[in-house]
C-alpha cells in the first residue's frame, strides 16, 4: 500500500478528483489557487482538519455499512489511475464495486492488451464508489437516500448531492470509463443516505475542457490563476508596493457600493450600540431576558484570563523581545 508521501507525490503530477471542484471555483475549501500553489509545492505542510481527519478516518465504516447494507462486495483499490492519453489527468478512487459478470476481484489492467479486453477500462470493473462524511448544517445538500431504490435495483428518482462531489464522481467516471459510481454519506454521524450517480460523458467534456486548459495555461506556465476572493489576492500581492491606481468603470462602481455599505455599517453600529445600552440599564443586575416566557438575550458575567503583556516586559525585558514575533497583512481602510 502507498504510503502518505508517496499519495501527496503521485497528486501533484496531474489534476485529480479532489481538485476539480477547486479548479472549477466550485469548493467551499480551496480555490484554483491554492490546487495552482499544491502543484507547484509552493503549499505549506499542514496536518489534516479535524473535518478532514474524521473523514478519511470514517470511510472504510461508510464503506463497510453500504457493503451490508445492499450485499454488494466493495473493495478497496490502491491505486493511482492517469488516463490514457493524458497524463496529467489522474483518479485515485479508494474502492470499486465488485461486478461478478466481469470479474470476481477489482484489478487495475496494467497492460494494453487487459485494456482492450475491458472496453478500454483500466480496471476490472465498471463501477466505483466513493464514502463521505457530512456535517449535519450541510445536510440539505443531500437529497433523499436512493437506499431502497439501489436494494430493488429499480432507480427511479434523480440523485442530489453538492455539486463539488458531482464533479469528482463525473472526473473518475470519464477516466475509468465507468458507467457510474455509488456514493455513501453519513451526515451528523448518524443520518446514512445513499446514491447512485451514471456517467455522463457531456459534463466530463466540460469538466475536462477547463481542467485541462488550467493545467496547461497555469501549471505548466508557472502561472497563477486569478484570485476569486480576499485571500487569494493576500497570497499573491500580501505586500502592497506603495502606488496608486484610478478607480475606473466596475472597479469605481464596486468602491461606491463599499463605501455606502460602510457607511450603512458605522450607523447602525451606533444605533444598536444606543439599544444595547437602554437594554442594559433596564436589565440592571438580571442576567436573562425573555419575551413571551422564552429566553431570548442573556447579560452574563463572564471572567477570563489574559497574559499581561505589560508586566511581563517590565518584568523580563530580554525574553520579551525573544518571543516577538513579525507578522504583515494588508488592511483595507476608507479614506476620510
Amino acid at each position: 500500500m502507498k504510503s502518505r508521501e508517496e499519495f501527496v507525490a503521485g497528486r501533484k503530477c496531474g489534476i485529480g478528483g479532489s481538485d476539480v471542484a477547486a479548479v472549477l471555483g466550485l469548493s467551499p475549501w480551496k480555490t484554483p489557487l491554492d490546487v495552482w500553489n499544491d502543484k507547484l509545492g509552493l503549499s505549506e505542510d499542514k496536518e489534516p482538519s479535524e473535518a478532514a481527519y474524521w473523514g478519511t478516518t470514517l470511510e472504510e465504516t461508510v464503506a463497510k455499512e453500504f457493503q451490508r447494507r445492499t450485499a454488494m462486495t466493495v473493495q478497496r483499490v490502491n491505486h493511482q489511475f492517469t488516463d490514457k492519453n493524458n497524463a496529467w489527468m489522474i483518479a485515485n478512487i479508494d474502492r470499486a464495486i465488485v461486478n461478478p459478470d466481469i470479474a470476481k476481484r477489482v484489478w487495475p489492467c496494467l497492460k494494453q492488451s487487459d485494456l482492450a479486453k475491458y472496453d478500454g477500462r483500466p480496471l476490472t470493473t465498471d463501477i466505483a464508489f466513493e464514502a463521505k462524511t457530512a456535517n449535519a448544517f450541510a445536510a440539505d445538500l443531500w437529497g433523499p437516500s436512493q437506499e431502497l431504490e439501489i436494494k430493488q435495483n429499480n432507480l427511479k428518482t434523480e440523485h442530489v448531492i453538492p455539486l463539488y462531489y458531482e464533479t469528482q464522481i463525473q472526473w473518475y467516471c470519464g477516466i475509468l470509463r465507468l458507467r457510474g459510481m455509488y456514493l455513501a454519506v453519513l451526515i451528523g454521524g448518524s443520518d446514512f443516505r445513499m446514491y447512485w450517480i451514471d456517467a455522463r460523458a457531456d459534463v466530463f467534456h466540460a469538466i475536462k475542457e477547463k481542467c485541462s486548459a488550467f493545467w496547461h495555461n497555469n501549471v505548466l506556465t508557472k502561472t497563477p490563476p486569478e484570485p476569486i476572493n480576499i485571500n487569494d489576492v493576500l497570497k499573491l500581492y500580501g505586500k502592497s508596493n506603495g502606488q496608486s491606481m484610478e478607480a475606473e468603470g466596475d472597479l469605481a462602481v464596486d468602491y461606491g457600493e463599499y463605501s455606502r455599505l460602510a457607511g450603512e455599517i458605522q450607523e447602525l453600529k451606533k444605533q444598536q450600540e444606543a439599544v444595547k445600552s437602554k437594554i442594559a440599564i433596564a436589565m440592571k443586575d438580571n442576567e436573562i431576558l425573555t419575551l413571551g416566557g422564552k429566553k431570548v438575550l442573556t447579560y452574563k458575567t463572564q471572567t477570563r484570563k489574559i497574559f499581561d503583556t505589560e508586566k511581563f516586559k517590565n518584568d523580563s525585558v530580554d525574553e520579551y523581545y525573544q518571543y516577538l514575533k513579525t507578522s504583515s497583512t494588508r488592511v483595507m481602510r476608507q479614506c476620510a
